[in-house]
Order: C-alpha cells, then structure tokens, then sequence
C-alpha cells in the first residue's frame, strides 16, 4: 500500500473507532450519570439495553420477567428526544401499559405471577418543524424488589 492510501486507510479506520466510542458512551457513562440512579427504590438488574433513536422513530426490545417479582421499567432519555412515549404488551400484541395513558410517565410499577416475556417499544415523535436529523440516547432499564 502506498503512503497516500495508508494515510486514508488509518483515518478512515480512526473515524470508525470514534464513532464506536460515541455509541460507547450512550450506552455506559450516560446512562451510569443520567439514569440509573432514577430506578431508586429498585435495584437495577445490571443489563444496559440502550441506543441512538432519532425523533419520529421508534425501537423495540423483549425482555423476560420473572413469576412473584416486583419490577420497575424505566425509560430514560435525552431531553433532544420529543415526547418519548413506551408501551408494553405481551407476545401476542395485547397492550399491557401504555405511558400516554399515564401522563406521559416514564416507568411503571408491576408485579409479575408468572414468569413471562413482554415487549418494550419506545417512540419518539416528530416535530413538525424539526431541523435537521436530531437524534438522542434513549435507555431501556429494569429494577427489581429484593425479598
């Protein structure tokens, strides 16, 4: 390789490894600042389910609750976002709680019988006069009662 496409091969590759540490800090420091500490009385359950989510768009995620546990869902977000919204429904699509009809929380206190799988999906809406491509970190977070 010649040293023209050597310079353009490293910082291509240094561009790539900056914006992995961009994605990096979404999804641990910013949320060990931002949002961790907002499942109190919950303990978190260590998994970090977060991503980049630009206004208008949404993401989905299942997660699996266990039978007899109290949970904490929490939906944390960068105020860049537009009305982040979160509704969660069981596999077969039945709507179990959404935020919209809870003032907008984000999070919700439930009790689980029995051990089951249910799906997250996180929106954020589009403003009609949005400028430009805004995007935020928006984090999925899990706390739980300690017997």
């Amino acid at each position: 390789m010649n040293f023209p496409g050597k310079i353009i091969f490293l910082s291509v590759f240094f561009s790539l490894l900056m914006l992995a540490d961009v994605g990096a800090q979404c999804n641990k420091s910013w949320v060990k600042k931002k949002c961790i500490a907002k499942i109190s009385p919950f303990i978190h359950n260590g998994q970090i389910n977060t991503t980049m989510l630009r206004n208008g768009e949404a993401i989905e995620t299942t997660l699996t609750f266990y039978s007899g546990q109290d949970y904490r869902v929490l939906i944390c977000s960068e105020e860049s976002l537009n009305n982040v919204a979160f509704l969660i429904s069981d596999l077969n699509g039945r709507i179990i709680f959404n935020s919209k009809d809870h003032n907008n929380t984000n999070s919700w206190d439930f009790k689980v019988k029995t051990t089951t799988e249910l799906k997250i999906l996180v929106t954020s809406d589009k403003t009609e006069v949005e400028k430009g491509n805004i995007r935020g970190c928006v984090s999925v977070l899990v706390g739980f009662k300690s017997k």
